[in-house]
């Protein structure tokens, strides 16, 4: 058998935003490992530790899933595959199912070493780069499951038929994606002003506030210059939406309580829209500077079309004022009742759907 560790660039392609050494930590969604090899069998050593909210992992070869599992606690080596054909050139790739759960602090995955019978091929490069920005939609949450499924656990997220995988496949893209359940660009969908993405953006995975991630590099900032994506596809606004029909939530260290008004039309609270707004406006700001040469697609509407108008507002205020014309929106479907999945999440259908619209945008504006 040859041992390679996941760190070999010449040989491993890393999928997500972690540090390059080894053992190698895996924190996003869709994060982890590919290789080219022609082996019959291959392996790999992982570590994994939870307490509440376990990890999945899925096992592609040339795009096809041949396992997803619930890992075992501890460190294992796994088999990936093994008895299929010698000399037969194979893309495998192994990567997480679930998003970071900042909630269980002991929980980390990690890949010390994969192990084949035969040598691995260097790594083709990809055409181009992609980075997915978002909440539980594109954390791919309610993917695994049917719509009778209405409890929230991590094992209803999944990467079947998901949009952004699909969408990197189309344009053979090496992609990431920062991605949180229930967050938004100013707030979470329960008014906690904690839970907004752009706050943990220039982290490596800053959602991950405990201790032991810590140590593997979560809370470091992410070096930029190391991985410029051609594009980026924001898929924010539903929490923000959802916070308007929700209670207040009090700030248990200051007492102030937050809260956006419902929205009503045309006539929305001028403070609520103006937090919002801004937090778009700035959250742009922060993309462009963090990179500087990138295209940058807004995206909104799979849960329905409430904070539409304010966001395509924002962007065209942000282009006016800062003449970048490298941003632009797309509006998405809303997913029907039918086509739901688990936790009453679009299911592989409405992302399917979505995919394939976002794929035409990109292709009439020709950026990739």
């Amino acid at each position: 058998m040859y041992d390679y560790f996941p760190t070999d660039s010449d040989h491993i392609r890393v999928y997500g935003r972690t540090l390059r050494q080894n053992p190698l930590a895996l924190f996003w969604t869709a994060s982890g490992i590919e290789f080219d090899t022609d082996s019959t069998e291959a392996y790999a050593d992982i570590e994994c530790h939870y307490t509440s909210m376990e990890m999945y992992l899925r096992v592609e070869i040339d795009g096809f899933c041949v396992q997803r599992f619930m890992v075992s606690k501890g460190r294992n080596e796994i088999c990936m595959f093994r008895g299929f054909p010698a000399d037969e050139l194979k893309t495998v790739r192994l990567i997480i199912e679930a998003q970071p759960m900042a909630d269980d602090t002991s929980r980390r995955l990690l890949i010390h070493r994969i192990s084949t019978d035969r040598v691995l091929q260097p790594i083709t490069p990809k055409s181009c780069r992609i980075e997915f920005i978002g909440d539980s939609l594109t954390s791919g949450e309610g993917l695994t499951g049917t719509s009778n499924i209405k409890e929230w656990c991590p094992g209803i997220f999944g990467l079947n038929g998901h949009y952004a995988l699909q969408i990197a496949e189309h344009f053979d893209a090496e992609y990431s994606i920062v991605s949180q359940s229930g967050w938004g660009v100013y707030c979470g969908w329960d008014n906690d002003i904690r839970h907004n993405i752009p706050r943990y953006y220039t982290q490596v995975c800053g959602v991950l506030i405990d201790p032991e991630n810590g140590t593997l590099g979560a809370q470091e900032e992410w070096d930029f210059s190391s991985w410029q994506p051609d594009l980026i596809i924001v898929n924010l606004g539903t929490n923000d939406g959802g916070a308007t029909e929700a209670p207040e939530w009090i700030d248990a260290e200051t007492g102030i309580a937050h809260k956006q008004m419902p929205v009503q039309g045309r006539e929305w609270d001028q403070s609520s829209r103006s937090r919002f707004e801004n937090a778009v406006f700035d959250f742009l700001k922060l993309i462009r500077r963090c990179n500087p040469a990138s295209y940058i697609l807004w995206v909104y509407g799979m849960c329905g079309p409430l904070m539409e108008p304010y966001i395509m507002e924002t962007i065209e205020r942000y282009k006016a004022e800062t003449g970048d014309a490298r941003v632009w929106y797309q509006a998405l479907p809303e997913c029907p009742e039918s086509e739901q999945g688990a936790h009453a999440h679009p299911g592989a259908k409405n992302h399917t759907e979505v995919a394939g619209i976002i794929i035409q945008e990109i292709e009439r504006k020709g950026v990739l």
